[in-house]
């Protein structure tokens, strides 16, 4: 009943509310898995002794995804999204319960290829089963694209008060309870494997022919039978090309909030506090003991928390934009570039050191309130120009996109860093993120869609 009320869906139909609450388990789900996530990275490192076989190793993992996601998406659009699901926690039941056992460089570079096909196998499969049944059951209406957004906004909510919550208990067992890291695997492996059980039990695969009919039926077009290369060309166009600008623009502005906020802020949180200067490109060895890292972590935990607060109001503050795109465009350039040069300023200013974190924490904070008060308005955007029949390999493709931006500009963010320092690495995201905006702006607006299945009337 708590979990009705905080997610919003009450009053629903029935068969509605019981989609929403089935795709909020399973987004729970795959939160709690990543109970470990702030720290595996130190276990790794701890186990290798090197920071470059780290990397190698990781960046071995995204390449194994790269290359898988695209086609396992095109094989989950023709045999369904539950069979992608349970495949990829079963990759991520092996992988926490292989951790326990890992000893060598060898060993983790097995487990690591592992979640790299999990990722690919993931990202086509719940949230394209859910987006599916959604618009199955959901005529497109304005009135029920606010809809949408509301729920999109509440889901975000309680799964970001979650993370918080989660975080600080994985601290709490590594550090204060003193249990051992392999203890938590093994956790994470049950869970993993309670999850494949759990989503083989709930979802349902969606028939693409069925939507494809549906849909010919609605529009009254003909279904192409004949193959030749015009119609191969058309169905690649409609199905990828259309995109690419939407998805080459989340990339590049994802990338830049990612990269902000796990590599340069706590850097400069940390660095300002210990009166060190980080403009020039000079590393010095981090103290794990020190008060900044306390700082960040208090940090983090305030603005997940203010993330999933401002999600719940996602959909009331958006409802009276009607074009997602437009929207997008307006709080993406207050959000990134703008951001980004900010943050260069207030480095610049001559003030006081401790004035700099708190200008610079609170802009953060800002940052996040409103990421999370314009959320619902990127999947909103996402459903509208993606389609049923195609959305897990149109999911895969975004990922794929998404991770090959992460690759070539971690890359080359960590050349910039290390040759000149951190301003220049903020007129580098800068300028990313500005050439994103100006793809989105670009791009070409959505066409409304109609439901391709049985409509129900939201009272």
């Amino acid at each position: 009943m708590y979990v009705d009320t905080l997610l919003g869906v009450n009053n629903y139909p029935e068969e509605l509310k019981n989609l929403i609450l089935k795709f909020f388990c399973l987004e729970l789900i795959i939160t709690v898995i990543y109970l470990s996530h702030t720290w595996i990275s130190l276990y790794y490192i701890s186990i290798l002794g090197s920071y470059a076989i780290f990397g190698s190793i990781v960046a071995i993992g995204t390449v194994f995804s790269i290359v898988l996601d695209l086609p396992l998406g095109v094989l989950t659009d023709r045999f369904g999204q539950r069979g992608a699901f349970c495949s990829a926690l079963g990759c991520l039941t092996i992988y926490y319960l292989g951790l326990i056992f890992a000893t060598n460089s060898l060993q983790l570079l097995c487990l690591e290829i592992l979640v790299g096909i999990f990722s690919a196998l993931l990202s086509g499969s719940y949230m394209a089963w859910f987006l599916n049944s959604w618009g199955f059951l959901v005529e497109k209406t304005e009135k029920n694209d606010n809809l949408f957004r509301n729920t999109m906004g509440n889901v975000r909510f309680v799964k970001m008060i979650s993370v918080s919550s989660v975080t600080i208990i994985g601290g709490f067992l590594l550090f204060q309870a003193h249990l051992p890291p392999q203890l938590i695997f093994f956790f994470q492996g049950i869970i993993a494997a309670l999850g494949l059980i759990f989503g083989f039990a709930i979802m349902v695969n969606s028939n693409p022919q069925r939507y494809q009919q549906d849909r010919s039926i609605i529009t009254n077009t003909k279904t192409i039978s004949s193959f030749s290369l015009r119609n191969l060309s058309e169905s690649l166009h409609r199905k990828y090309f259309e995109i690419s600008p939407f998805f080459l623009s989340f990339g590049l502005l994802n990338f830049t909030s990612l990269s902000f906020s796990t590599v340069i802020f706590p850097l400069l949180v940390y660095y300002l506090m210990s009166s060190e200067t980080v403009l020039n490109g000079s590393y010095f060895r981090i103290d794990f003991t020190s008060a900044a890292i306390l700082i960040l972590s208090l940090v983090n935990s305030i603005t997940d928390f203010a993330y999933g607060v401002s999600s719940k109001f996602s959909g009331r503050f958006t409802s009276f934009i009607k074009s997602p795109r437009k929207g997008l465009v307006v709080f993406y350039t207050l959000n990134f570039p703008f951001a980004w040069i900010s943050f260069l300023f207030i480095l610049l200013l001559k003030i006081n050191s401790s004035w700099k974190i708190i200008i610079i924490i609170s802009l953060f904070l800002i940052r996040l309130i409103v990421s999370g008060l314009t959320s619902s308005l990127y999947w909103q955007l996402y459903y509208d120009i993606t389609t049923s029949k195609y959305r897990s390999s149109q999911e895969s493709y975004q990922n794929t996109i998404t991770l090959i931006i992460y690759t070539l500009g971690f890359s080359i963010l960590g050349q910039i860093m290390e040759v000149t320092g951190l301003l220049e690495s903020l007129l580098f995201l800068f300028s990313l993120a500005l050439i994103g905006i100006l793809i989105l702006l670009k791009a070409k607006e959505p066409v409304g869609k109609k439901s391709f299945g049985v409509s129900v009337s939201m009272q």
